[in-house]
């Protein structure tokens, strides 16, 4: 158990601080310095975390937590506190709060270790991507693995997840990045992208 909770308050930790970044790149209208980009990149999702479904308005909110989850109580509180301080107001607060929720079943990200196997893979084949569709982004990992293998590879990014596609969005200032479902993608684009790689998620 402690080292399952351990990876839990790290991942947490490392996404609170990714989102705390991105909402200061957002206020402050810049791009990320190199140690900025390299928290972001540590950003990991919530796929798994369950206790960021638990009530953690007020601090007597905790005795609705189980034992096991209680020790993830402060972060969670101060997760939603930076998501509170980021946002404009309550309504996009509430968007951020449900997006995050509705990912815990479905956000679980690929190894790199994966994705670079996958582009060597293609580079062997002596396929050179042009166009490259991620239909489910995350954080860019497979664009990222891409572009060495095809430095002017034009990637164009989905991601559903508000959170996640606000710090794609900051990983990837020059590309087209939709914070939205691949589903809205326009008939006009059929045809135009020769390669599509992503990992999708099989959550609802």
């Amino acid at each position: 158990f402690s080292k399952m909770a351990f990876n839990k308050k790290a991942h947490l930790r490392d996404n609170i601080e990714a989102i705390r970044i991105a909402f200061d790149l957002d206020r402050e209208g810049r791009t990320p310095t190199p140690s900025e980009r390299e928290t972001l990149e540590s950003y990991c999702g919530f796929g798994g975390i369950k206790a960021v479904l638990n009530p953690a308005d007020k601090p007597e909110d905790v005795q609705h937590w189980t034992k096991t989850d209680s020790e993830l109580f402060p972060l969670v509180t101060e997760l939603y506190g930076v998501l509170r301080s980021g946002s404009e107001n309550t309504a996009e607060y509430n968007r951020y709060v449900s997006s995050l929720k509705n990912s815990v079943l479905s956000a679980f990200y690929t190894p790199p270790k994966v994705v670079d196997a996958l582009a060597e893979a293609l580079k062997e084949s002596g396929v050179e991507p042009v166009r490259l569709l991620d239909p489910s982004a995350g954080t860019g990992i497979f664009s990222e693995a891409f572009r060495l293998i095809a430095p002017l590879c034009e990637a164009t990014h989905f991601e559903k997840d508000l959170i996640t596609g606000k710090i794609l969005s900051h990983l990837n200032p020059t590309e087209t990045v939709r914070i939205e479902g691949f589903e809205n993608i326009e008939a006009r684009y059929n045809g135009y992208f020769d390669v599509v790689a992503s990992n999708i998620p099989f959550g609802d």
